[in-house]
C-alpha cells in the first residue's frame, strides 16, 4: 500500500511539471528569406488570454537595422502572436527573435525549448534587366540592373561578371559613365528611379567585344554560393552579311527569270545605301526596287530585289557601294564575295490548263463548232513525245469517281497507301523518310493504265524545237473528260534528279463539254430543275435530268417542259 503511494505520488508529481510547461510549436520566417513582413509565433497551447490583442508580447526582436525593422506585434488568437513591420524588409537585414524570459501562460505554464531563432532577407537581387533575356545584343551592348535593395560599386564590379561560351574565364563587367549612363537610364523610362535610389539602378556593359554569334550570360552572384547566382542569357547577333537569293526550277539549275533576284542583310541598311547597289549584264544595268511602304521610319530596309521578267540565259554581277555599312555602323563581313556573280537560265518549261482540276467548257463557243479546251505551253516537247491522254467515263457512278479522283490528286501530295491502292507498282520510290508515307501528285499517271484512254499529239510549234510559249486548244467531244499531259522536260526541270534521266511529270483536270446550264432546287417533298443553253441562255425542252447520289445511285430522273422545268418527285 505504501509503495502504491508513492507511485502515485510521482505520476502526479510528473503530470503537475508537465501541465506548466509551454512551447512554440511554429516560428516563421528562419533562414534566408527574400521578402519578410510579418513573423508569426504559434505555440502547442494557450499562451495569453483569450479577447487581448495586446498582451504582454512572448519574444523580442532585434535586427541590425532598427530603422527598417520597426513595427508592432499582437495576438490573434490565444495561440498565435505576430509582428508586422512597418515596410517589407529590404535585403541585407538580419534579425534575431529571443523568447522573454520567463514568460508564462494565464494558466502558468512556462515557456521551455528553443530560445533563440533567426533569420536574414539574403543579398540585393535584379528585379529587371535590359535587354530582355534571351534576346539578341550587339557586340559592344549595354545593360541596365534594376535591384531590390542599394548595391555599391565595389561590391558590384567584384561579384557581377560576363560569361562567354568558348572563353574559359571570367570577363569583368565595366560601368558606363556619363553621359551615356543618363541617355540609356532615359531609354529605359528609369531615371527618375536612378535619382531617387543610384545604387539601385546600374549600367554596366561586358569589359570586352563580345564575338558575333557568341552566348553570353550576365551573372549577378554577389553573396550567393556557386551555382545560386542569377543568370540572365543572351546571344550575340550575327555579323552583319549579304546573301543573294533567287528561285530555281531545281538546285543545279540557274535562276529563274520570271521570278525576282533579291540581296537580303543580316542588319537593316540605309536605304540611300541600298538605292546603290546594280544587277549588272554585257547590255544593261538594272536598278533594284525599293518598296516605299516596306520604308521604315527610319529610312532603312534589310533586303532588296530587282525588277522582272529578267533576261533568259544571261550572266550577272551583283554590285555593292564601297564601304557598305549597317545601321550600326559595321561592315559587310563577307564584302570580299563581292561583285556577286549569277545567271539566268531559260523559261522553266510549263504545262497548266486553263481550269484544274474542273473546268466546264461551251459547246459552241468556237466558230467552227468544236469546244476546245485550252492548255498553256512553254519549252514542252513537241510531238511525238508531246502528247495528252483523255478518258472519257459514261455512266453517273464513273463520272463521280473520277470527279473526286482527280480533286484528290490536285493536291501536292497524297498517301503513299492510297497512291499504291489506286495505282500499284507504278508509283515511284521513296528516297528519303520525308516521303515515306507520301509521294508527289505530279509524279503520278491516272491514266497509263486506264482501259479505254485516247492519246493525242499536241500540236506541233512551227519550229521544231523546244515549244515557245503558246496557248493550245484541245478539241473535245460533247460529255465529262479526264485529261492528262506527260512531259519528260518538265520532268527534267522539277522532280528529283535521283528519280532517273526518263523522269517524267503529269498535269491534269477534269472538263464537261457541254452548251446545257442547270439550275437545281430541292424541297422537303420534291425538287426542281430549269435548264438553259449556254451560248444563248434560253429555255432548253426535251432536256433529260437524273438526279444521283454520290455513289451513282439514280434517285430520280425527268424531262425539261416547253419553259426547260423538270419536275422531280420523290
Amino acid at each position: 500500500m505504501r509503495h502504491i503511494k508513492t507511485m502515485l505520488a510521482g505520476c502526479l508529481t510528473a503530470c503537475s511539471l508537465a501541465a506548466t510547461a509551454l512551447q512554440i510549436s511554429q516560428l516563421s520566417p528562419q533562414g534566408e528569406v527574400a521578402q519578410v513582413r510579418q513573423i508569426m509565433v504559434q505555440f502547442d497551447g494557450s499562451a495569453a488570454p483569450l479577447g487581448k490583442p495586446q498582451a504582454e508580447a512572448p519574444v523580442t526582436i532585434s535586427c541590425n537595422d532598427a530603422q527598417a525593422s520597426q513595427g508592432s506585434g499582437r495576438w490573434t488568437t490565444d495561440r498565435v502572436w505576430t509582428f508586422d513591420f512597418a515596410n517589407d524588409l529590404p535585403p541585407g537585414i538580419a534579425c534575431t527573435i529571443q523568447a522573454q524570459a520567463g514568460f508564462k501562460s494565464p494558466q502558468g505554464a512556462v515557456l521551455q525549448g528553443d530560445k533563440v531563432y533567426r533569420f536574414n532577407t539574403g543579398e540585393p537581387t535584379v528585379q529587371n534587366i535590359n535587354p530582355y533575356p534571351d534576346s539578341r545584343i550587339e557586340e559592344d551592348q549595354f545593360f541596365t540592373l534594376q535591384l531590390n535593395a542599394a548595391l555599391p560599386l565595389a561590391s558590384l564590379q567584384k561579384n557581377v561578371w560576363c560569361a562567354v561560351e568558348g572563353l574559359g574565364e571570367r570577363v569583368a563587367i565595366r560601368l558606363v559613365d556619363e553621359p551615356q549612363r543618363t541617355e540609356l537610364l532615359k531609354s529605359h523610362y528609369l531615371l527618375d528611379e536612378a535619382k531617387k535610389n543610384p545604387l539601385a539602378v546600374h549600367t554596366l556593359a561586358c569589359n570586352r567585344r563580345l564575338s558575333a554569334n557568341a552566348k553570353v550570360q550576365i551573372v549577378f552572384g554577389t553573396g550567393r554560393p556557386k551555382g545560386s547566382e542569377q543568370r540572365f542569357n543572351f546571344q550575340v547577333r550575327e555579323p552583319f552579311k549579304a546573301s543573294m537569293q533567287c528561285e530555281r526550277a531545281n538546285a543545279q539549275s540557274d535562276c529563274l527569270p520570271l521570278r525576282p533576284i533579291s540581296l537580303h542583310f543580316t542588319a537593316p541598311v540605309a536605304i540611300k545605301e541600298l538605292k546603290k547597289i546594280r544587277l549588272v549584264s554585257d547590255k544593261r544595268k538594272f536598278h533594284p526596287l525599293i518598296n516605299e511602304s516596306s520604308e521604315g521610319a527610319d529610312g532603312l530596309l534589310d533586303s532588296i530585289s530587282f525588277p522582272t521578267p529578267l533576261p533568259e540565259e544571261t550572266r550577272f554581277s551583283l554590285e555593292i557601294p564601297p564601304n557598305l555599312h549597317d545601321a550600326a555602323g559595321r561592315p559587310l563581313h563577307n564584302a570580299d564575295s563581292f561583285p556577286l556573280k549569277t545567271a539566268t537560265g531559260t523559261m522553266p518549261p510549263l504545262a497548266k490548263f486553263a481550269a484544274a482540276p474542273f473546268g466546264i467548257v461551251e459547246r459552241f463557243a468556237e466558230p467552227q463548232g468544236m469546244a476546245l479546251l485550252p492548255v498553256t505551253l512553254r519549252h514542252t516537247e513537241t510531238a511525238p513525245q508531246g502528247n495528252v491522254s483523255t478518258f472519257q467515263p459514261r455512266s453517273d457512278a464513273e463520272i463521280i469517281d473520277w470527279f473526286k479522283k482527280v480533286q484528290q490528286y490536285d493536291a501536292f501530295t497524297i498517301a503513299r497507301r492510297t497512291a499504291e491502292k489506286d495505282l500499284g507498282k507504278h508509283v515511284p520510290k521513296a528516297l528519303d523518310a520525308k516521303d515515306k508515307d507520301a509521294v508527289q501528285t505530279r509524279m503520278l499517271s491516272l491514266l497509263a493504265q486506264q482501259t479505254g484512254t485516247r492519246t493525242r499529239e499536241l500540236p506541233a510549234p512551227e519550229q521544231q524545237k523546244s515549244r515557245p510559249f503558246e496557248v493550245v486548244g484541245i478539241p473535245l467531244p460533247l460529255g465529262f473528260h479526264v485529261l492528262e499531259i506527260a512531259s519528260h522536260n518538265l520532268g527534267s526541270s522539277l522532280l528529283d534528279a535521283r528519280h532517273g534521266s526518263h523522269r517524267t511529270m503529269y498535269v491534269r483536270t477534269s472538263a464537261l463539254v457541254t452548251n446545257l446550264a442547270v439550275h437545281f432546287k430541292l424541297g422537303r417533298e420534291n425538287a426542281l430543275a430549269w435548264v438553259t443553253s449556254l451560248d444563248k441562255g434560253l429555255p432548253v425542252a426535251g432536256a433529260q435530268v437524273r438526279v444521283s447520289d454520290c455513289r451513282g445511285k439514280q434517285l430520280a430522273s425527268a424531262t425539261s417542259n416547253a419553259q426547260g422545268i423538270a419536275h422531280l418527285q420523290g
